[in-house]
């Protein structure tokens, strides 16, 4: 009898060892075929029959990585380290998940370990680096990047790394060098090209803006969003028939947004085309109504069309939402306007507030004198501005100043006669 039963079990746990066996030949089957969905029953079928086995866990946690459920990952992961604690694999994989998740402290703490014990791993350290970006902790991700490229110097993506840190640092040249480094061992990335022109343009280095749009065109023929750099830069130049060109084309292919319609209206104000102008101004939809620089420029197209009352109301709006930098220019048109309709009241204030902000235009004091005398035939201050403008101008030869001059004695003739 106990001869019949210890055969039994024998029997029993043969069998179940096959068993077994034949599932651990199926899983590795489906994951050598990528069919992870069909391997995650067969592991969890695994692990019930040997939960303390990590490598199961791990296996699953990498099952749901693949599968981009990095929540069920994490947990799978964190089981897998509970079984065999520091596991460097474990540990980079549950914070790459961590990564996944957003949840930066916890990968940056796992991490921070993995880097202690070996400051030379590769996929360590890159990882190491971009969580630490990802909490604006820019000078120790840099100093890791700069690890990393002392072996993989040769790598585009690591220099395009480094390029956008140093963008975020405000290291503008340091961010164009990288980023140029990483054109020129990648020719093929757009993104990588378009913003070695954006930083050239933001430089005023339009030149070398419009080689880099060139050379992009050649890889990328007739692509939209090069075409409309190239038309930014184009305008930088102040090129606008050039840009204008560029930019009706993409108008009529519809690859135009209401922003960009802005700089299509700019180019046919600057190519005085002021109907064409105010259209395209028009088009910029009406989440752009409060744009400052909409409302300006569409004031400046009525004042040359001579409707100098829907250019009052477009620069005043303008005005309105305007920031200080260019509030003096915007004050400078509204007061012109205001002129050009007898408000000479208001031009009066426009031109001072104008000259306010901005006092190395000495012609505005000449314009406040002559709009005085427009004004009520206030002869006092409109003597008083000719001649702070007299003191002011540098520019002898102008006509201005010899009509500033012979005011002054006019003005001065009809008060003592007054008397």
């Amino acid at each position: 009898m106990k001869h019949f039963i210890l055969l039994l079990l024998l029997s029993v746990g043969t069998s179940l060892s096959a068993s077994y066996a034949q599932k651990t030949a199926k899983l590795d089957q489906l994951l050598f075929s990528e069919q992870y969905l069909e391997a995650i029953p067969l592991l969890e079928q695994l692990i019930k029959k040997d939960s303390t086995n990590s490598l199961l866990y791990f296996q699953l946690g990498k099952l749901y990585q693949k599968l981009d459920k990095d929540l069920l990952a994490t947990y799978n992961y964190r089981k897998a380290n509970t079984l065999q604690p520091n596991s460097e694999t474990t540990l980079l994989s549950l914070s790459s998940s961590l990564y996944a998740l957003g949840n930066y402290p916890d990968a940056e703490k796992h991490l921070s370990n993995l880097y202690a014990i070996d400051s030379t791993n590769y996929s360590i350290n890159l990882l190491f680096a971009k969580t630490l970006a990802s909490q604006n902790k820019l000078q120790e991700s840099l100093d890791l990047y700069q690890q990393i490229i002392e072996v993989d110097s040769l790598n585009p993506g690591i220099h395009k790394q480094i390029g956008s840190l140093k963008d975020r640092m405000q290291d503008f040249n340091g961010s164009l060098s990288s980023y140029m480094i990483s054109y020129e061992l990648n020719t093929s990335d757009l993104s990588v090209l378009v913003h070695i022109i954006q930083q050239l343009y933001e430089m005023t280095g339009y030149q070398q803006a419009l080689e880099y749009c060139s050379k992009g065109l050649v890889t990328y023929p007739n692509n939209s969003v090069l075409l409309k750099k190239k038309a930014q830069v184009l305008i930088g130049l102040e090129w606008y028939d050039n840009a204008l060109n560029i930019l009706k084309d993409l108008e009529g292919s519809k690859q135009l947004s209401e922003a960009e319609h802005k700089y299509l209206g700019i180019c046919y104000m600057q190519t005085r085309q002021y109907e064409e102008a105010l259209t395209a101004f028009a088009a910029c939809g009406p989440n752009f109504e409060k744009d400052p620089m909409i409302n300006f420029h569409t004031g400046i197209c009525y004042a040359r069309l001579n409707q100098h009352q829907k250019a009052i109301t477009y620069l005043e709006n303008a005005l309105f939402y305007i920031t200080p930098s260019i509030e003096a220019s915007m004050h400078l048109y509204l007061a012109k306007s205001y002129h050009a309709n007898q408000q000479f009241e208001k031009a009066i204030t426009s031109y001072q507030h104008h000259f306010e902000m901005d006092n190395t235009n000495a012609d505005i004091l000449y314009e406040i004198a002559t709009s005085y005398e427009e004004y009520g035939n206030n002869k006092d201050k409109a003597l008083d501005y000719y001649s702070k403008y007299l003191q002011q101008s540098n520019n002898k030869e102008d006509p201005k100043y010899e009509y500033a001059k012979s005011r002054i004695l006019r003005i001065k003739e009809n008060i003592h006669f007054e008397k």
